[in-house]
């Protein structure tokens, strides 16, 4: 979309049934998408009063009234306000809020992890949408957990067992989930109408970022559940527990894997866990529609530290004129913390 016209993002209010314009009556539009949140919020401060000005009314908004964000006629964001404050700041949310908040109890009894997913939208109440999973069998009981912890501890056992990581939101209604995207796209921007699209990682601003060891895992031992306190095996890799120091995790799974499936999903894991967190900020790049939170972005070769394709862990964007994003990535290199001198036991 960014290739083929100049944004013009409009903010709709709706309420009783009437659509109401309201983007000349706020200032400050912003998203945020955060890869782990269940949900987009986004924030603005609508115009109040001014006795002076009589064009400068209050629109009313209040909470529970529902807004869209649109581009040229294509939803960008659709949510619910959920606070107004006297100054006039406003917070929404998309459908995925609601996930966080409910609680609910759910038993699941070896059922293909799609399908328990899909269950888990029956009891919240909220449809399922294009739920892409492998056949990993789901066996848990969940007492007073919120659907987000729930999509957490399933699709943790899922990425143990496949190696991907899972990716999850709320759009048209429907909850959304399935493996992030591992095809790296270019973003456009177009400025002016009489002004050719380009690159956005062409131009950027200030870049900061660290290099960090504190999620670094470089041993696993995987547990049988329940009151057994029964083993199934061990992966360590001794280079990195050699320079970084012994970083243990402990994964219960449900005790009824073979010994084939217990060494791959120990491997799996150390692979996943056994890396440094590569991450950069870029504070100020063109803004673009389709860079949200979990897609690959292509980068130009460039001195600043961010290269290549990285993965976006969050995006801010910031809608006027021009439109503009702040950006969290990934290095997506797949580099492993210290060689891979891996042992598995089990």
């Amino acid at each position: 979309m960014g290739a083929q016209y100049v944004d013009d993002h409009r903010l709709l209010l709706y309420r009783g049934g009437a659509v109401t314009d309201i983007t000349e009556a706020v200032s400050g539009l912003e998203a945020r998408d955060e890869l782990s949140a269940l949900s987009v919020e986004v924030t603005f401060t609508a115009v109040r009063n001014n006795n002076r000005d009589r064009y400068m009314r209050w629109c009313g908004v209040e909470p529970g009234d529902k807004l869209r964000i649109v581009n040229h006629g294509a939803e960008v964001f659709s949510g619910v306000v959920l606070t107004v404050g006297l100054d006039g700041s406003v917070t929404a949310n998309d459908p995925g809020w609601y996930l966080t908040k409910s609680q609910m109890i759910l038993q699941i009894s070896n059922a293909a992890a799609s399908d328990a997913v899909g269950r888990m939208c029956a009891k919240a109440d909220i449809a399922a949408g294009t739920i892409d999973l492998p056949p990993t069998r789901i066996s848990q009981v969940w007492v007073g957990a919120t659907p987000e912890q729930i999509l957490e501890d399933i699709l943790a056992v899922c990425s143990a067992e496949t190696g991907q990581t899972y990716r999850w939101s709320v759009r048209g209604g429907a909850l959304q989930v399935g493996p992030l995207p591992e095809v790296p796209m270019v973003a456009y921007h177009k400025p002016a109408d009489n002004l050719g699209a380009f690159d956005i990682t062409l131009a950027k601003g200030n870049v900061t970022g660290s290099d960090s060891m504190v999620d670094l895992i470089n041993s696993v031992v995987l547990a049988e559940g329940g009151d057994s306190a029964r083993t199934l095996g061990r992966a360590y890799n001794a280079a990195s527990i050699a320079k970084h120091g012994r970083l243990q995790k402990v994964e219960t799974l449900s005790g009824d894997e073979n010994a084939a499936q217990a060494r791959q999903r120990l491997g799996t894991l150390l692979a996943q866990k056994d890396r440094l967190t590569r991450e950069r900020t870029v504070e100020e790049i063109w803004g673009a529609d389709e860079v949200v939170s979990g897609v690959l972005l292509q980068f130009q070769a460039n001195a600043y530290g961010v290269t290549g394709v990285q993965r976006v862990t969050g995006v801010t964007h910031r809608y006027g004129h021009p439109h503009l994003m702040r950006l969290t990535v990934e290095d997506w290199t797949g580099r492993r913390a210290a060689g891979e001198d891996d042992t598995i036991t089990g």
